[in-house]
Order: structure tokens, then C-alpha cells, then sequence
């Protein structure tokens, strides 16, 4: 029981500390409500791709961003002495064993994170924005 809730709370903690997006472009968006298509265009650039149904306009602006991981790799050595035998009355030959390992490692991977800003427009005027996507 005590695993349960202790599972819930650092869910909640997690959540809390996500917010998408900050208080400074939730300004920034919210701003832009009640504007038209050039002043969407003039602060953010040309639209990504932009979709037309009727009266309303939709413009999105997809930003992506790509993380890549390395496996971790190294170079290994190995080496020592061998002891010194006796065979009978004589003595046996030592013994030495070095040499370099092989290059450690793998595959690396690529993970690429997508943030979708869509205004909605009516008839030129911004009525609405949604942000979508895993990189938001």
C-alpha cells in the first residue's frame, strides 16, 4: 500500500513540474489572439504547412530536435607475469601474457522530438492555438 502511494506522489510531483507551454510563451501565444495572419507570420515566420476549411485557416509551425546517444566504448588491457616453475632440478621458462583488448561499444541511437504550434483562424483573425507533440 505504502508502494502505491508513494508511486502516485512522485507521478504528481512529475506532472507538476511539466508545464507545456511556460508561462512566457503561453503569453506570448494568448498575445497573439485577436491578431491577424501577417502578425502571426512577422513573429513567427513562414507556417510550416498551413490547411484551409472554409472560412477557417490553420497554420502549424513544427519544431524538431533530435537526440543521439553513444554507447559507451574503451580500449582494454591486459597483462601479468607468470610465475617461475621448477621442472626436476632445473628451472622452467616464465611466463608474460599482454596484449590490448578489443574496441568496446555498440549502436548508438537517434530520438527526434516534435513540437506542433497550430493558430486557427477566422476569416484572417486568430481565434485559437493548440501545441501538440511529444517535444513540446
Amino acid at each position: 500500500m505504502m508502494h502505491k502511494r508513494f508511486i502516485l506522489l512522485l507521478g504528481a510531483l512529475a506532472l507538476t513540474g511539466c508545464q507545456v507551454p511556460s508561462k512566457k510563451e503561453r503569453r506570448q501565444l494568448d498575445s497573439m489572439i485577436g491578431k491577424q495572419t501577417t502578425d502571426v507570420v512577422r513573429t513567427f515566420g513562414v507556417p510550416t504547412r498551413q490547411f484551409v476549411a472554409g472560412n477557417h485557416t490553420f497554420l502549424a509551425y513544427i519544431n524538431q530536435q533530435t537526440d543521439y546517444t553513444m554507447p559507451m566504448s574503451g580500449w582494454g588491457w591486459d597483462g601479468g607475469w607468470g610465475g617461475w616453475g621448477g621442472y626436476g632440478p632445473g628451472w622452467g621458462m616464465g611466463g608474460w601474457d599482454g596484449g590490448w583488448g578489443g574496441m568496446g561499444g555498440g549502436m548508438g541511437t537517434a530520438y527526434t522530438y516534435t513540437c506542433q504550434t497550430t493558430f486557427e483562424l477566422v476569416n484572417g483573425i486568430v481565434t485559437a492555438w493548440t501545441m501538440r507533440g511529444d517535444g513540446c
